[in-house]
């Protein structure tokens, strides 16, 4: 026996009514009616856009780190922060890139996992300097700290471990969006605005979703610094860490899975609401995102890194290895900003007065 659907109001929920006379499906509580076909597929598209999301990562499988023959590395740890962090034996002074912290102890490597694959350094130090320096020439009352030369070129070079998630997914999606509609007459001005009920599903493939590996990189700098060219990814090998240091990953692939979920769900509801621009407002209001046979791998990705302490406070900032983006707040020297705005607020009273003298004589 078939079982019977009961259709509720697209606009108040309340049970809808098969009219005769209209032959459509009728809300006796607003008043609304509807064609069966269009309430037939409101209701499928809330059930396809209201089911549980599914993620389905493969487990990753290490793979040891051996650089013998290839590159005498040394372990370095910082007694400030605690980073644990590798790189070239012959390195000479380091500098923490986590905290600034200048003296930082050179011990034995101890090995770790080796990454699938790296993305070298295309940006130089003196590079990086010059990137950061054109950024701060936007900053008008920058403390003279941030302009000493030395200090910039405290920057270190570091591989930053990613975790990297791959999969295609199916999903669907549904919005509440409104077109608005204004005009005017002789008399009035008039503002119309339609509802609708949207519905999105599809398909939708991504390849190298980075996850930041590290818990010492703060997560908002290091998605800041994206993107990276992922097709100048090569196979990992110790002689790219000549002159660098590399950060050892202390956040499994398991702990980046729900993280790696989060942007996997926001970039397909952001993919799809691409497809509503003619609409003035769209609100998601539930969605499906579901995939299986998800692929994880290990990366290490180029990033310069600078602190600089001012008033107490360390300003961090991120340039990115390979394109020379720059992430960062740069603060404001209070005595500068104040000493422009009475210079500024000076010419003024004394353009002020010349104006004044003029009209009285």
């Amino acid at each position: 026996m078939d079982t019977i659907q009961n259709y509720r109001c697209p606009c108040c929920t309340a049970p809808l009514v098969f009219g005769a006379e209209t032959q459509t499906l009728v809300c006796e509580s607003c008043g609304n009616s509807f064609p069966l076909e269009t309430v037939q597929q409101f209701a499928e598209g809330n059930e396809a856009a209201g089911g549980i999301s599914k993620y389905d990562w493969e487990s990753y499988t290490p793979r040891s780190f051996e650089a013998e023959g290839e590159l005498n590395l040394a372990g370095y740890s910082c007694p400030s922060c605690g980073a644990e962090i590798s790189g070239d034996e012959t390195l000479g002074s380091t500098v923490c890139p986590y905290c600034g912290q200048a003296t930082v102890v050179k011990g034995q490597f101890e090995g770790g996992l080796r990454p699938d694959y790296i993305i070298p350094f295309q940006v130089d130090k003196k590079a990086a300097v010059a990137a950061f320096e054109a950024e701060f020439k936007n900053a008008p009352f920058l403390p003279d700290e941030f302009k000493v030369k030395k200090k910039i070129e405290e920057m270190s070079g570091v591989y930053v471990p990613f975790w990297m998630f791959d999969c295609n997914c199916d999903a669907a999606v549904s919005y509440n969006a409104q077109r608005v509609t204004a005009w005017s007459d002789a008399n009035y001005n008039y503002t119309k605005t339609d509802y609708f009920r949207l519905f999105r599903a599809g398909s939708v493939g991504f390849a190298n979703i980075p996850v930041d590996g590290s818990k010492k990189a703060d997560d908002a700098y290091m998605e800041a610094v994206e993107p990276f060219d992922y097709s100048a990814a090569v196979e990992f090998s110790p002689a790219f860490l000549s002159g660098y240091l590399a950060d050892k990953y202390d956040v499994s692939a398991e702990e980046s899975i729900e993280r790696a979920n989060e942007r996997v769900k926001n970039s397909t509801i952001a993919a799809f609401s691409d497809t509503t621009g003619c609409y003035n407002v769209v609100i998601p209001e539930s969605e499906r995102v579901s995939f299986s046979g998800g692929k994880i791998r290990y990366s290490l990705l180029p990033v310069w890194m600078l602190n600089i302490k001012y008033a107490n406070t360390i300003y961090k900032f991120a340039i990115n290895g390979q394109t020379g983006k720059v992430v960062g707040e740069f603060p404001v020297d209070n005595k500068k900003k104040w000493k422009y705005f009475a210079k500024i607020a000076g010419i003024g009273y004394a353009v002020a007065a010349v104006i004044a003298f003029l009209l009285l004589h």
